[in-house]
Formats: C-alpha cells, structure tokens, sequence
C-alpha cells in the first residue's frame, strides 16, 4: 500500500551508508523474542519515527510487522552489497519482540537489465536478468536473516500495482515459484507469503468472478459497493451490466484481473503456506471476499491480513466512524479465522506515505489518538490471548473468544435495529465496553441491548458454557 516514499527513501539510503562498509557483515546474535501469541500487529515506519509512539509499540509486542528488502538497494552495483541499513532495521523490530515479517522485492538496475532507479527501495520490480542469481540472493538473504530469528518470507508486493511490479503479472508466475523455492532452501522451516495483491483491486476481480459465475446482479451490486468511498480513480463507473464489463477490459481492470489470475494460480498449486490480504475498504463486504480468496486455495493455506485499515479520502473522513468500522473489520476478519491482522498505518506524517492523508492512521498528522486506535488497543488487551471464532447467534454479528476459564465476544445489531440478548440462566456480573469510545460498564441482570455500535463483553464464564448460551434459540 505504502506510496510516494521516493524521495523520502532515497535521503534514509543515503544517510544509511554514509561511511558503512560494503562488505556483508556478519549476522549479530539472535536477540530475544516473545511467543508469537497475539494475532494484533502494528506497521510504522521502521527506518526512523518519532519517539513518542514507542510505548505503542512496545504495547503490540508479540505481535506481526514486516519490513520490505529490495536487492537493487542492498546490491546496487553487481557483487557489492551493503546490508547494514535493513540489519538495523529487522534487528530493531526483533528487539521490541515482534514476529518480523520480510517481503522480498527485486526493484530495477543491473539485476534486471535496467538502469537503476535513483530511489531504490521505492522502485518497482521486474522480473531478474538471471533467475539463479536472483535465487542465489533470496537464498542469502534468507540465511541470513534467519540466523536473526526471521523465519516469514514473502515474494514480491502487491503485483496488480505497477508502481511496486512494473511488469505483466503473468511474468510474476516464474519469479514467484523460484523464489518461494530458494526460500525453501536458505531456511527449512520457513513459512512462504504470497505477494499481496492492492486492496482496490478486490472489488473487480470479485465483480468479474460473480459475472463468469453468472451471478451479474451480485457482481453489479458488489463492484458499485466496494468503490462508493474509494471512488472510481483507478476503474470507471458501471452503471450497468455493459459498464461493469467495459471495466473489465480497461488496461487497468486486464491487469488487476490478470494478477489475481496469476496469484490464485500459484496459491492452487500449493506454491504458497499463506495467502497475504491487504484490506482498507468496505467492511461489510469482508465474508464475500474471503470466500473468494478461499475458493481453491488448499486447505492447509492459512489467510493473513499484513494491512489492514481504512482508505477514506476527502473532507467527509469521520474519525467515529472510522472508530466503529475498524471494530467490525478486525472482529470480522479473526472470527472468520484470519490469525495475524496489522494495522497500516500507525501514524500519519504528510509526505512520507502520501501528500495528503488517505489510509487513515490510528493517530492523524496531529499526534492525537483517534477512536479507532481505542478499538484496537481494547481488543487487543482483552483478547490477544484468546481464541477467536464465530459468533452463530440470530439478529447479531460478530465473534467470541475463548479466554479459558472466561469467554469474550463483541457483537452488534445486524440491520440496525436494537436486539436484546439475554441468556437462559445467570451469568455473573460481565463487563461491557462500548466501541469505539472504550468506556466500560457493568452488565448485570436483565438483557444486554445490542445496537449498530460494536460492544466488546467479557464473561466470567468458561468458553464452553458460556457459547452454549450465546447460541441458544
């Protein structure tokens, strides 16, 4: 997702290597790191970022981030290669004790038949010259940071973007097998990422399933949903059946369309253990896309979400809202089965992701914490530990939490309307957070009235008893 970083890349590269040596340095001491327990993870900017988000950071410890490598940055002139700045940079997420995550991209020079970009780490990829030296570097690159304690690799990023894949999506099939292998090679136990595919490209690749399915009202209903905050920036208006498929055959609809293809193709072949989502639209729509990510894919696939937030441009942006969103996008994902779920971005600082605010932050430009970062933060204290599920109960949605010897669930109204829930035999006395606002209250007698707003319930009741009670008619 993260764009317009060239120039802002380019000043930390270069200040990176000021007077570092360009020789390999050897991998330094595995540092301690927490059981990856907590399915809540952040992404900030890992090169440098204001000290005051720290206690933020450490809060998600245990937790995913990840960490983008690009060889025409650590390579840049063929058989020199400089890793100091990305040492420094997955050393520093290990040290706050985080599951690192690395995605590995190829950029453009030398490696790829091309002059070098003068932003390096911002590039788009190609497909390398010689794919076995791209996957002697893989190999190494994986070696290496494996003897740091990172065993999560991913190919590529985002291959429908041509911003960050400037090739035909059809050329990542070769790229995508041969690095996924020497992966496989530099670390055995090393688990493989897809390359993530843009957010914006799901509400046409899911239209153009539900219309080769002969589903077009569904596919006219789903592309019209996805893009009604996003706009129609990157695929045009479809007012009708002949609108929706004219989209399709744009450059830019052929070449999301095509890379879903290619991905989804790889993903059957069982080329990948993880397919990666990026997800900043509609919520609502969430069940309806992960069932088309899952169509096909092996079982033993497991869905991560390493971006998640909200894409909300222009002057109508509502940070409650956002607020409420985010409750029901989280919970939606890891009652579904999602394990890992990181929040892009933390903060927003003009000009370092985009000139103007569009992926909403959990704090904005002014430092001030936003409602959705109070949704975070109170699922992640009263659930992280948890095992997240479905919630099958009528008139209502969300997800519960098996804690044990207590039970979670967050649960709102399913059209809007107030529904009162009330179980067949006493409970205790369980507390109720409102979401977003996070402020607690007790729920003692009587039925909990559930509205649109999110509340997050936790029970001193074990996870057994208390689901049997949920579920009851």
């Amino acid at each position: 997702m993260i764009r317009g970083r060239r120039a802002a890349a380019l000043v930390l590269l270069l200040s990176a290597v000021t007077g570092c040596s360009t020789s390999a340095a050897p991998p330094g001491p595995v540092p301690a790191t927490a059981k990856v327990g907590s399915p809540f993870g952040l992404k900030w900017d890992g090169y440098q970022h204001p000290p005051r988000y720290d206690a933020d950071i450490g809060a998600y410890a245990g937790g995913a981030t990840f960490h983008d490598i690009v060889w025409c940055a650590v390579e840049p002139d063929r058989g020199t290669r400089n890793w100091a700045l990305d040492d420094r940079v997955v050393s520093d997420l290990l040290a706050v004790r985080y599951h690192v995550m690395i995605r590995i991209r190829i950029g453009t020079c030398w490696a790829t038949g091309d002059p070098a970009d003068p932003a390096p780490r911002a590039a788009a990829s190609r497909p390398p010259a010689d794919l076995s030296r791209y996957e002697a570097f893989v190999e190494d690159l994986v070696r290496r940071y494996a003897a740091k304690g990172v065993h999560q690799y991913a190919i590529e990023n985002e291959i429908d973007a041509e911003n960050f894949w400037a090739a035909d999506p059809a050329a990542y099939g070769e790229v995508g097998r041969a690095g996924a292998a020497a992966v496989r090679r530099g670390d055995l136990t090393a688990i493989v990422t897809d390359p993530g595919l843009s957010s914006s490209s799901y509400g046409i690749a899911v239209a153009r399933a539900d219309d080769v399915g002969a589903r077009p009202a569904e596919a006219l209903r789903v592309y019209a949903a996805y893009y009604a905050r996003r706009g129609t920036g990157r695929f045009p208006p479809a007012a009708d059946l002949d609108g929706l498929r004219a989209a399709f055959g744009t450059p830019a609809g052929r070449r999301a369309i095509a890379a879903h293809q290619t991905v989804r193709e790889l993903g059957t072949d069982g080329v990948f253990d993880v397919y990666q989502l990026h997800y900043y639209d509609p919520w609502a729509l969430l069940p309806e896309i992960l069932d088309y990510i899952r169509r096909d894919l092996p079982a033993a696939t497991r869905v991560e979400a390493w971006e998640v937030g909200t894409f909300w441009p222009g002057p109508d942006y509502d940070e409650d809202t956002h607020g409420t969103e985010t409750a029901k996008l989280v919970v939606t994902l890891l009652a579904a089965g999602v394990r890992r779920v990181v929040y892009l971005p933390l903060y927003y600082r003009p000009g370092t992701i985009a000139p103007r605010e569009t992926w909403r932050g959990l704090y904005g430009a002014d430092d001030r914490p936003r409602p959705a970062k109070t949704v975070f933060d109170q699922l992640r204290l009263r659930t992280a530990t948890g095992r997240w599920g479905p919630l099958d109960l009528r008139g209502v949605a969300g997800g519960v939490v098996d804690l044990g010897d207590r039970t979670a669930f967050v649960v709102w109204s399913a059209d809007g309307s107030v529904v009162p829930l009330a179980f067949g035999e006493p409970v205790g006395a369980a507390e109720v957070v409102a979401l977003p606002s996070g402020k607690p209250r007790t729920w003692g007698p009587g039925p909990l009235h559930v509205g649109s707003d999110p509340l997050l319930v936790t029970l001193p009741t074990p996870f057994d008893r208390a689901k049997r009670w949920l579920e009851s008619p």
